[in-house]
This record gives C-alpha cells, structure tokens and sequence, in this order.
C-alpha cells in the first residue's frame, strides 16, 4: 500500500449516503493526482495523507484507490480560507471565511472549537450566526474524529456514515463505551471484527456486553440462512469457538438477553433460542392458519363437479382427475395447497378457480410474492394479479423507513372472499403474518407453488412446513401438460427433480450441456453463447431475452465477475452513450439492472397498455430492468422495470442497483426467461444441491445451456440433502 500527501483541490463528486467520493489532490511533490474511494465529509482546501494504491480505470484512467484517508487541518491561510468556504457551513462564503481567516489568523481554528462568540468581532456575524457557524464547525469535526477513529481498526469509512446516520454527533462516544454496537445489523461488521477494537480498548473477554453481542449475531447469522430459531446446543457450540469462553458465561449471558426481552427461549427439546419477532411470526400464522383451516359447506363439493364440467365445456378443454381433485380441494377446504412441478397445470388449476368463484358471487384476489411473480401469473392466467406488498399497501414508518409497515391487518382487513397465492414457497414467515393478519376470518386461502424449489430468501420454510404438518389438505400435481414434443426443458426438470441425469444434447433441442474443465474457458463459452450463438440461432435479444444464472456471486464464474465481463461486451461503452461511475462499478444506458434491497419509500410510476396513467411507492430487492436514461445535470439513473414500472435514481441512492446481466439463482425465483445459460464451475460445497440447479432449469421457456464441469452437475443432481432449515411451523401446525 503506498502513501501520499497533499491538499485538496476540486471535489468532482460524493455520495453522502455511502461517503464515497471522487477528488482532485494536489500532493506535496506538486503534481495532481485524481482520488476514489470512501472519504465521507472531505473538503476542499483540507490536508490530507492517503494510504492506497496506484489504479488504471478503463474509462478514466490512472487514479488512487484510497483505503484509509487520515485528515489534518490546513496550515496556510489560503487552504483555511478555502476550507471554511467549501460549504460545510452552511451560509459560510468565500467573503466571510476571508475576513475571518485574516482576523483570527492561525488562531482560526481555536476560535471556532473553543470561543466561537468572538466571531462577532467580525463586521456582519451576529452572535445567533456566530453560535451557529461554531456548532457547525464542531459537527463535522466530530465526524472527520468518527472516520479517523474507524480507519485507525482498519475499518472501511463507510461504516463511519452509517454509525454517523444512526447516532449522530454521539457516534464517537457510543463506539469507544461499547464497540459490540457495530455488529448490529443495520451497521453490519462481524463480531470477530467488533471483539478485536473492543479487546484492544480495554474490554474484558468475559464481560456480559461482549458475550450478550456474541449471542445475538449469531442469532443474526442464523437468521440470514433463513433459520426462524438456533438450537441451542448449536449456539452454544459455535458461541464457545468464537468468543473463546466457557459455556456457563455464555449460558448467563444468554439469560440476560432473555430478561431483556431481546430473546425468547423455548423449552423444546432441544431448546430454542429465537428473537421475540420470529417466535410471535411463527405462534401467530399457526393460530390463524388453524383457525381458518374449518371446512367449506359439502354442498360445493357437488356443485363443484358440475362447475368443473361447465368449464370444460366453455373453454374447450379437460381436467385430468389430479386436476379436478385439486380444483375441489379448494372449494370444499379454506385453506388448501396444490403443488407441482413446472408443467403440471398450476396456472389452469388458477384460471379454473377464479371462473367458479367469481360465477358464484365471490370476490377472490390473485396475488404473488415478487412483481416479476405477478407479472408472469398475470400473462399466463389472464387475470390481473398483485404482489402481496401492494395487495396489503406498504407504507413505511418515519421512525424506521427500513422496513416495511403495511395498511392491511386485522382492524383494516382485505375485501376478499378468496385469496389466491401464487408462488408461494417465496413466502418467509414475517411476510406470511402480514397476509394473514389482513385475511378476515372466513376468507379461503389457496396456496400455489412448487416446494421442490429454493425456500424462501427470508426466514422460514411456509411452504413446506404447511405441507409437511398434515394439517391441510394437500393435492400434489404429477402428470405433465405444458410439453412439446421438441421440448426437454420440463421433462428434464422433473428427472433432475428425481434425483436422475436429464437427457442432454438432443439435436434441435432445447437442453443443452457444454463440458469445459477451467472458469477460463466457461467463460469464454458463456459469453459466445450469449453474444453469438444463442441470438443468431433462435433470434433472442442478449440482454432482454437471456440470463445468466450462477449459483453463487464470489469466484471466477460468480455473478460479480461474470457481470463485468458481459457489460463489456453486451453494452461497451460509446461516445454517444451516457454513463456514470460509482467507484469501480459504472452504469451505462442500456444495463441491465437489479434493486438489490427492499426500497419500500422509493417513488414508481407505471402506464398500461391502455394508457391509464398510476403510481406509487415500493421498489423490491430483485426487481430487475434497464436503464433507459441516465441524465448528469439532474442526478438521475431511470430504470424501466420489467412490468414496466420506472422509478428514478439519484446519484446518491445508485448504490441500492447493481448489474444483472447475471444474476444468482437465488434472486431468480418466481420469474422466467426466454432462455437461461448456468455456469457450473467452482461452485462451494455449500451449494452443490438438487434444488439449486431445479430451481435455475425450471426459470426457462425455451433454452437451457448447462456451461462446465461434468462431475459438478451430477454431484448436484445427486446432492438430494437440502441444507437444514430450522422452522417451529410445523411443529405448532402439526
């Protein structure tokens, strides 16, 4: 890492959400060198020593990527004047810090930190605007102390902005009376992290705030691999190993946490450690889910039968007997699930149920986890659907605009006599307790969705729980409908599905695998195919019609390699083409774009086919669009959704987007695409699965290329153990 010294000249650019920043230095051997890198609350005319390396930028050129920034106050009278003046005082210009700097002299700094009133020997500053110049001044003194005192742990200065966002002008004095507070969630550093500045600081190793913070990421960790609870033999376990203490101090503090309220224990065997919401997620669907689980009058079983047939006859088709047992099922029951693989008649089960019911009276509502989800029901149906964000109307609170505060529950329930819920095994357990707390007591609930699939991102297992509990009726769909005869896509699904090998390379077919043995040569061929070969053979567009689909984000041939290489190629840049850069990433027009957390206060507006103008709030974590126009004076990113909502970025909010030229296959489900192309090369362990590569084959309409290594993908057809998700659903539905 070298080091360099100087002043800074110009400010080009800075997010001051993530402090990232890019600026002009002049160094000390007088020659101008351009800065990048997180430097939050950077002003012009400061002096500065930066510890970095040397960067070539394809578009820019040579820079320095700053890793840590130490501040120190300008000297020279001209460097203060300009410092003062760069408008981190707000009413503060250059005619003012002049006077000032000329009056006070080296003493500047001194007046504003310690006797901020004598600015009123100035001519013009009042003592109102003299205290509020000195506070200032102070302000953003305490937050260039918070980014020094971060950088000196090694720690990245954007965790200063966000301890800075959260605590304020007190973030320093928060930090050293408790470092454990920077693995809370919302400010994200692992606890080993956390433990080395505490430790460093005087902490003792068996203090009860250390290990307390030891519990509770753990428990975080548990959560984000979509545990509701941590047994805790296993917490005890992995809290012994990483906070190297005995299990009784862990046990003690385990028991403060619980007399906090900050964790509930459940005595199962074993005992269950969970936070209170997930265990209230969980007692509250088992409650309402039973409580609704009460049968429908038998007069619809009848009467279903001879609507079935009615149908039939009106739409020219016909019912298998699975079909049509699931079609009763869900007349006759209030709560129902039917399940299927890909091809199965899910979406004509779906169209049936809407026709009955709504020829009986009944008001029923489609609705799907994710916009895509809905947007492809919609299509293939041909009856609108919702997702269940906007079916419960999201809102947000002003104390927390982080999560999500919905307008429909129980005192403001839903007007619905049925509630139709499409891709269900999306659904994680605090989303489940919102539905149902907006369900009215008689409303039927079908549930819809594959359970062969990746669970839900969130916590929880809903899906399968409800089916594995034996408390409501299940019909399981087997014979496949949606087939062609050219088609293997679905075929080959269901036998990867089986845990069998799939029928690979048929000539004009539309499933293929390609054997390469080094992430070079998968990459090589994953670019041909999309650039090249796919759109020239069956005349789809490489960006809008094809998606790469990569088990995992890290590695040669994860999704962030794999989306640098294919913007250079799908999308180079051109002169006539308008981009931005944010550090290392730069979006152009025409990317290809994902929302990558859950927005719920971001702006959308949307015109229909018919020209009916609406808007609204709420941009969800895997919304994927283009960017269809990127517009420099007035900050601004827009994305065009693919249901075709646009929303507007500024610059400073860019960082809640990232490429999707490739995607996981995680952040895939509840969507298609005309054609998918899997890299299967240097995949972890960890997600060598069945139903990693079931999910990713079964998001294609009409193409699957399989890209790498052999053994690879039949490890994974073979890998029939899904990875263990602790859920108390089941149990408390059983």
């Amino acid at each position: 890492m070298e080091q360099i010294r100087g002043t800074v000249g110009s400010i080009r650019y800075t997010n001051e959400k993530t402090g990232y920043t890019v600026c002009d230095l002049e160094s000390d051997e007088n020659t101008n060198i351009t800065l990048v890198g997180i430097m939050p609350l950077l002003v012009e005319g400061e002096s500065i020593i930066a510890s970095g390396d040397f960067v070539v930028h394809p578009d820019y050129g040579r820079q320095f990527a700053v890793k840590q920034c130490e501040r120190k106050n300008p000297t020279r009278e001209d460097q203060i004047m300009k410092y003062l003046s760069s408008g981190f005082i707000k009413g503060m210009g250059p005619a003012t810090a002049k006077k000032i700097v000329e009056c006070f002299k080296e003493q500047t700094f001194e007046v504003f930190q310690s006797e901020p009133y004598r600015l009123t020997e100035i001519k013009g500053i009042s003592p109102e605007r003299a205290l509020f110049f000195g506070q200032a001044f102070m302000e953003h003194e305490k937050m260039r102390n918070l980014v020094m005192l971060v950088q000196s742990y090694g720690i990245s200065s954007n965790i200063a902005v966000k301890l800075w966002n959260k605590y304020g002008s007190g973030a320093e004095e928060e930090i050293r009376k408790n470092p454990y507070r920077l693995a809370e969630n919302d400010i994200g550093l692992s606890f080993s992290v956390c433990d080395r500045i505490a430790l460093s600081s005087g902490f003792e190793p068996y203090s009860k705030d250390r290990l307390k913070s030891a519990v509770m990421y753990l428990l975080s960790v548990s959560i984000s691999g979509g545990h509701t609870y941590t047994p805790l033999e296993d917490l005890l376990k992995t809290g012994v190993r990483l906070a190297k203490v005995q299990e009784e101090y862990l046990l003690d503090a385990i028991d403060a946490l619980r007399l906090e309220g900050l964790i509930v224990i459940e005595r199962q065997h074993p005992e269950r450690i969970y936070t209170e919401e997930l265990l209230e997620a969980e007692r509250y669907c088992a409650r309402k889910l039973s409580s609704l689980n009460k049968s429908r009058n038998d007069s619809w079983i009848n009467e279903g039968e001879k609507l079935i047939e009615k149908y039939e006859k009106e739409q020219d088709l016909f019912l298998d007997d699975i079909q049509k047992e699931a079609v009763i099922c869900a007349l006759s029951n209030n709560v129902s699930v039917i399940t299927g693989g890909p091809g199965t008649g899910k979406t004509t089960i779906i169209k049936t149920l809407i026709q009955i019911y709504e020829e009986k009276g009944l008001k029923t509502i489609l609705a799907a986890p994710t916009g895509r989800a809905a947007k492809r029901i919609s299509e293939t149906s041909g009856y609108e659907a919702r997702t269940i964000h906007r079916l419960l109307e999201v809102g947000y609170s002003i104390e927390d605009d982080e999560r999500p505060y919905f307008m429909r529950d129980e005192d403001n329930p839903l007007d619905a006599d049925v509630l139709i819920i499409d891709e269900a095994s999306m659904i994680d357990i605090i989303i489940m307790k919102a539905l149902l707390k907006a369900l009215p007591p008689d409303t039927c609930l079908v549930l819809v969705g594959d359970s062969d699939q990746l669970p839900s991102v969130g916590p929880g297992k809903v899906l399968s729980d409800i089916i594995i509990s034996d408390a409501f009726p299940v019909v399981k769909l087997k014979t496949i409908f949606r087939q062609t005869e050219q088609s293997n896509i679905i075929s080959n699904a269901h036998l990867i599905n089986q845990g069998l090998m799939p029928a690979l390379n048929i000539e004009e077919g539309d499933f293929y695998f390609i054997p390469k043995l080094s992430s070079k040569s998968v990459n090589e061929c994953l670019i041909d195919l999309c650039v090249n070969k796919i759109p020239e053979q069956f005349g789809l567009d490489p960006v809008k019609d094809i998606q790469v689909l990569s088990p995992m984000k890290k590695g040669e041939t994860g999704v962030r390699q794999l989306n640098v290489l294919l913007q250079r190629i799908l999308n180079p840049e051109k002169d006539d083409k308008p981009q931005k850069a944010f550090g290392s990433t730069v979006f152009r027009l025409g990317d290809r774009v994902m929302q990558i957390r859950n927005d719920y206060t971001m702006q959308w507006n949307l015109i229909d086919e018919k020209g009916h103008f609406s808007e609204g709030l709420g941009v969800y974590n895997g919304d994927l669009g283009i960017i269809e126009d990127i517009d420099m004076k007035a900050r601004l990113i827009t994305v065009r959704f693919d249901d075709n909502r646009v929303s507007e970025y500024n610059f400073d909010s860019a960082d809640n987007l990232e490429h999707a030229f490739a995607i996981t296959v995680h952040k895939s489900q509840g969507t298609e695409f005309p054609a998918v192309v899997i890299p299967l090369f240097g995949v972890p362990k960890s997600l060598v699965c069945k139903n990693i590569l079931y999910t990713a084959v079964t998001r294609a309409r009409k193409l699957v290329v399989l890209v790498g290594s052999p053994a690879t993908m039949e490890e994974m057809i073979r890998n029939i153990n899904e990875k263990e998700r602790y859920s108390g659903l089941r149990e408390r539905l059983a």
